[in-house]
């Protein structure tokens, strides 16, 4: 990053008109384009900013010349640049569109709501006027990173950090910043310290506004601009206290002697910033997904008509910006007619959008039908939304389809059984059943046995309960024990940084772990026999799918050829926090069991 001047941060377009973008056509024979109707509208980059803080707003005149522009009452703003007007033509369709514009740069220099009132221009002999526009201007807080200098640091250049919450839910995604505050020439920053992040799933972001723009603190101007972003996605609700972050800058140096000994670097060093998460609401649904953020979700099918003999594809698509690890796939209800087999996942990714992180996943169902006739399914997602605090259940639009008989179909026997059953013997006949000495001697024999079972049980289990005693004693935990072994080995392999060797030792260890902990044969080990275990130890679903995500993490990377490397870190902290939990779960059954 290179900021010759705190003025070189933005584009001068103050007072400077650039020059009418005209198409000209020389082919002959060209038809006449038509011209669309015209419009003058107002827009504001935001419709809130902090105190203190610039924006931009611009009023657009479209396919029109205009003349005599008249600017709006600007009451509660200060003006910081323009007005800079630019003119542009452009042809789609067979269509012109010209565009004029006029910006304006805006200062909020205190809190409150104000409104922007309407801009006029004339145009074809007629006088156009926009709509107001209304701005909320908050005042910094110091929950979300208050943009002020750090004790004993110089207050003409600094870096803050901040959150785009104050508070937020497990699994919401969260935006932390570090910001550059300037009133000096930079040459250049570099990142050189980050927090650690304990207790989220971050990941580093990739595309983020990187414009300058102005802000007063404490009555000083400063350049603003953003140096990194990182989305957080908390895993409990407690209050976390997110550390420092520290960076190099390059200060130009100005006049005399200075000069010739080049930039002077400092170190500039951030505020810790608090987060609060808060608790779900209750109660919970029963269909919830794990999922929390805003999210999209559709379904669709490959046929609408078949035969017993086919399978139906039904595939889901869930889209959303909360954290992906959390969210568990919706269940298709089976039936005696319909049997519904797990789902496959079939494409996931992750994505930037320039203002958060997005992941999608697409899953894929196959639907066998047992019988004829007409069926239809209508799934749900439920997710939590943090904007409105409510659980949303999206129900997808319903997929119909008519079943009939294949080749193979076998319809249910209704005939009656054809074995008679033998008839009773009369009382009259039989004689009474308590007058039989067998039966007497028969019950005598087997009250002499119950007998001698019950003495040998007692003795032998006297004999069990010493030699237990004598080999328990003293008993160390396995999982603790197995968890440091097993493992030991992983933060050297991260610091080296190979994927492919960290990824192998990974799966290799974490196999092995589950299989001493859930006693799982070694020959028994795949994904179905683990999810199985670990039904039947009660892990928690969020457990289950951590752990069943860390290994096909290391798959991808081991037999699929996939590029991991930029999510060691997270994998390896995300092992350590699921195979705790497992370790606290495996402990209680422990001491529920008796020796």
């Amino acid at each position: 990053m290179t900021l010759r001047s705190p003025i070189s941060f933005s584009l001068l377009r103050a007072g400077i008109a650039l020059p009418v973008l005209v198409a000209v056509f020389l082919l002959q024979r060209a038809p006449l384009v038509a011209q669309a109707a015209v419009s003058f509208e107002a827009t504001a980059e935001t419709r809130e900013i902090v105190e203190g803080g610039t924006f931009e707003v611009s009023f657009s005149l479209k396919n029109a010349q205009g003349s005599r522009f008249v600017m709006p009452d600007l009451k509660g703003f200060k003006i910081v640049g323009g007005p800079s007007e630019m003119r542009g033509m452009s042809i789609v369709n067979g269509q012109s569109m010209s565009h004029q514009t006029w910006t304006f740069d805006l200062e909020a220099p205190r809190t409150g709501t104000f409104t922007i009132g309407a801009a006029s221009v004339t145009a074809n002999g007629k006088t156009l006027t926009t709509k107001p526009l209304t701005i909320q201007v908050v005042p910094s807080r110091a929950g979300k990173g208050a943009a002020v200098p750090p004790p004993g640091s110089d207050d003409q250049i600094f870096i803050a950090s901040e959150l785009d919450h104050e508070t937020a839910y497990p699994g919401q995604q969260v935006t932390w910043r570090i910001k550059l505050y300037t009133q000096l020439s930079v040459e250049g920053a570099d990142l050189i310290e980050l927090p650690d992040f304990e207790g989220f799933f971050s990941k580093e972001k990739r595309r983020f506004d990187t414009r300058v723009r102005y802000q007063t603190v404490r009555g000083k101007k400063y350049a603003v601009k953003t140096l990194h972003e990182e989305a957080l996605f908390p895993q409990e609700a407690k209050e976390y206290n997110i550390g420092i972050a520290k960076v190099r800058a390059a200060v130009e140096a100005s006049g005399g002697l200075s000069m010739l000994l080049g930039a002077k670097p400092v170190l500039l060093q951030t505020q810790p910033v608090r987060l609060r998460v808060k608790p779900l609401p209750a109660p919970v649904p029963a269909s919830f997904s794990g999922a929390v953020g805003q999210y999209e979700y559709t379904v669709s099918s490959d046929k609408g008509a078949l035969t017993t003999d086919d399978a139906l594809t039904v595939t889901m698509l869930i889209q959303g910006n909360g954290d992906a690890n959390r969210v568990t796939v919706p269940v298709l209800a089976s039936s005696d007619s319909l049997e519904v087999f797990e789902p496959k996942v079939k494409a996931e990714e992750s994505y930037e959008n320039m203002e958060q992180v997005v992941h999608s996943k697409t899953l894929e169902y196959v639907v066998l039908p047992k019988e004829p006739g007409t069926y239809s399914i209508q799934p749900a997602f439920a997710f939590f939304d943090p904007d409105s605090n409510r659980f949303i259940i999206k129900t997808a639009q319903k997929i119909e389809f008519v079943v009939t008989a294949g080749k193979n179909y076998q319809p249910k026997s209704t005939e009656p059984d054809s074995l008679s059953l033998p008839a009773p013997v009369s009382q009259s006949i039989s004689q009474k059943w308590y007058d039989s000495p067998l039966l007497w001697w028969g019950l005598s024999g087997l009250f002499v046995l119950i007998l001698l079972f019950l003495i040998f049980r007692k003795k032998r289990s006297g004999q069990v309960h010493v030699l237990k005693e004598q080999q328990i004693q003293p008993m160390v935990f396995p999982a603790q024990k197995t968890f440091r072994d097993r493992f030991a080995s992983m933060p050297e392999l991260l610091r080296n940084g190979e994927p492919k060797q960290f990824y192998d030792a990974l799966l290799k260890s974490l196999q092995s772990y589950l299989s001493e902990n859930l006693q799982i044969p070694p020959a028994q080990m795949n994904v179905e026999t683990v999810r199985q275990r670990l039904r039947e130890y009660q892990a928690s679903p969020l457990v289950t799918e951590n752990i069943l995500t860390i290994w096909e993490v290391c798959e991808q990377s081991i037999y699929a050829g996939k590029d991991q490397a930029s999510i060691m870190e997270g994998t390896w902290k995300r092992t350590e926090m699921v195979l705790k939990e497992l370790d606290g779960l495996l402990r209680r059954n422990s001491a529920g069991r008796k020796f």
